[in-house]
């Protein structure tokens, strides 16, 4: 059976990156069987980054579009764009910053069966062992990204295109990949999960860190909610626990820290200080979750100590 995955890079202001990205991505070695495609969207980028890419994308080896935006959307409009014009069995999103290994289709097309939906190729080593024969079940895959062990970044995931049917990637947010991939594994089947010689299997984390003192620090907070929102709205489809360690540990945490990494951000701490209560971290506490509890009751009670012991951790 022929399977084919449609390609797709959202470029702007990547000049200095999207060279490395781009000879990464001609550079795959394609297995036989599979059919790619690769779409660039150009978001009216004011750089030279469409002129560094047009140079490399003249010699592709496989089939290349390039459609562009006459406006700066952002970054989750100009993914929206590829998608709408994604015709295959899979989609790929890589950043044009995200140089990706080699090997990385060769270990995606195996996996990629008629049952199974996505493919994970940054699962950590407690998630590969745990799975049977390399894949989850939807609830399974759901319970591994509560507990971070499966990463937001869409550039590690093989997505099953008609995963996206009534989906787009909600516009002005930057963090707009942690509810999709939310949406994406509830509605998922399977999960495979596989790893890319050469790609040393990365450490449990969650979505990229927010930028302290920045306007949009919080966004990676409210994608963090609208995940378990969505999550929580279907039973039986998450656990208790993997919705509050998430919430806890992937959100209220994560921005905390970001705001102690950059010694700043005091009015981000108090608002997530007002979503916390003494009862989070009693269910923390009651789940076992022993790291999350005493991290949030640090925060509710001395987020100062908090913020000093994270800095003297790093």
């Amino acid at each position: 059976m022929t399977l084919s995955v449609s390609i797709v890079m959202p470029v702007y202001n990547m000049e200095r990156h999207v060279g490395r990205a781009l000879e990464a991505l001609l550079a795959l070695r394609v297995p036989d069987g599979l059919r790619v495609s690769l779409t660039v969207v150009d978001d009216a980028s004011p750089d030279a980054s469409m002129e560094v890419a047009g140079a490399l994308l003249r010699d592709a080896p496989f089939p290349v579009q390039v459609l562009r935006h006459p406006v700066n959307l952002g970054r989750a409009m100009a993914r929206n764009t590829g998608l709408a014009s994604a015709a295959g069995d899979f989609v790929w999103f890589v950043d044009g910053d995200d140089p990706v290994p080699p090997g990385q289709l060769e270990a995606f097309a195996p996996a990629a069966t008629q049952d199974v939906d996505i493919v994970v190729a940054d699962a950590t080593g407690a998630a590969w062992s745990a799975g049977t024969g390399g894949v989850w079940a939807g609830p399974e895959a759901v319970e591994q990204f509560l507990f971070q062990r499966i990463r937001a970044h869409l550039s590690s995931k093989l997505i099953r295109r008609t995963l996206f049917d009534g989906l787009e990637f909600p516009p002005g947010r930057p963090h707009e990949d942690v509810a999709i991939c939310a949406r994406l594994l509830r509605r998922a089947r399977a999960v495979a999960f596989v790893t890319v010689p050469g790609s040393p299997v990365p450490a449990p984390r969650g979505p990229r860190p927010a930028v302290a003192g920045s306007p949009r620090v919080l966004d990676l907070y409210t994608g963090v909610l609208d995940a378990c929102a969505v999550l929580a709205a279907e039973p039986g489809r998450a656990s208790t626990a993997g919705l509050l360690h998430f919430r806890l540990r992937a959100g209220a945490m994560s921005v905390v820290e970001a705001a102690a990494r950059a010694r700043a951000g005091a009015s981000v701490v108090q608002i997530v200080r007002r979503d916390l209560r003494l009862a989070d971290v009693a269910a923390a506490a009651r789940h076992r979750l022993w790291a999350v509890a005493a991290g949030v009751l640090l925060i509710l009670a001395v987020p100062g100590w908090y913020a000093r012991l994270h800095r003297l951790r790093r």
